[in-house]
């Protein structure tokens, strides 16, 4: 992160979801020394064109209270928090202008809600914070918590890509006095086709210990590869479902955000953030950061059908 990257974006929709979001992106701001700016973009849709007399006068009234209660939301949030704050008010595309007003002011942080009161699944299928990852540069926050307490300790799922590592780099980098934890997740044991193949169920739990043992040693050396050994807490590999793995390891360390890279083997996009989205982001649960490495070399290779249920062995605990 470049200490000229000193602002962080909050998009906002004036939801109360919105409201929390720029709570979090105040108090994050607060802390680093940020500038924080609330943007705010009008659909074209919700402005009068060409609709008879008076169309232009209608279509500034628009945008004079959206500014109006933009600014409104900026002053609030200034005087409660003592941190900065100006609004940027748009027309257009909520991800394409977020993502461009990012670029803009060099932010080092984008962070949004939900959208609207709609439930998370709603907003992450095809919507605006899944095209607004793609367009980022830079790390996307997204707030689905509306606790007030610090990252005190985060969730980095780790797919042993270039991706991952920028996730947990983000995530370090972000939030220096939070600890740690990397998730690995590996393919659940096909046992049923096992059991056709006259496996016994000795020869499955050797084979189980075996990828889990392998997988701690990949974990270690992804993490060493990456200098990240100084902000581990804790190391967890896992087999089975991915999102499942995640949530359960979430709520079993108690971790306030999880952290992901977009992009890697687990194509968060059409899994964690697709067809697979409801186990994991369904009902309440800690805020997702999302981060990508710019350039990314793809493997050609699609990702092992992933199973239910999981088994786990901590590989370290500091």
């Amino acid at each position: 992160m470049s200490k000229k990257a000193n602002r962080i974006l909050v998009g906002t929709d004036f939801s109360t979801a919105a409201k929390a979001a720029a709570s979090r992106a105040a108090r994050l701001a607060h802390a680093g020394g940020d500038k924080l700016e609330l943007v705010h973009v009008v659909s074209p849709r919700d402005l009068p064109v060409y609709r008879g007399p008076g169309w232009e006068a209608n279509r500034r009234q628009v945008l004079a209270e959206a500014r109006g209660r933009l600014r409104a939301i900026a002053s609030s949030t200034e005087g409660k928090f003592h941190t900065p704050v100006t609004a940027h008010l748009a027309v257009g595309r909520a991800h394409a202008e977020l993502a461009a007003r990012a670029d803009a002011t060099g932010a080092r942080l984008v962070v949004v809600g939900p959208h609207g009161e709609r439930a998370l699944r709603d907003v992450f299928i095809g919507s605006t914070a899944q095209r607004l990852q793609r367009l980022l540069r830079v790390p996307l926050l997204i707030a689905r918590s509306r606790s007030a307490r610090d990252y005190g300790r985060i969730l980095v799922a780790i797919d042993l890509t270039a991706s991952s590592a920028t996730a947990a780099h983000a995530a370090a980098s972000l939030f220096p006095d939070a600890a740690l934890h990397f998730l690995y997740v590996i393919p659940g044991l096909p046992e049923g086709r096992l059991s056709l193949g006259g496996a016994s169920a000795d020869a499955m739990r050797a084979y189980r210990k075996h990828a889990l043992v392998e997988a701690g040693r990949e974990l270690d050396d992804f993490i060493g590869r990456n200098d990240l050994e100084s902000r581990r807490a804790s190391s967890v590999i896992k087999q089975g479902y991915v999102p499942g793995c995640i949530k359960d390891t979430a709520m079993e360390l108690g971790a306030s955000l999880v952290a992901f890279g977009a992009k890697g083997k687990w194509r968060l996009e059409a899994n964690v953030l697709g067809s697979v989205s409801e186990p994991f982001l369904s009902g309440g649960g800690p805020d997702i950061l999302l981060a990508k490495a710019i350039r990314t070399r793809s493997s050609g290779r699609s990702p092992d059908r992933l199973r239910q249920g999981h088994t786990e062995a901590r590989i370290s605990n500091k």
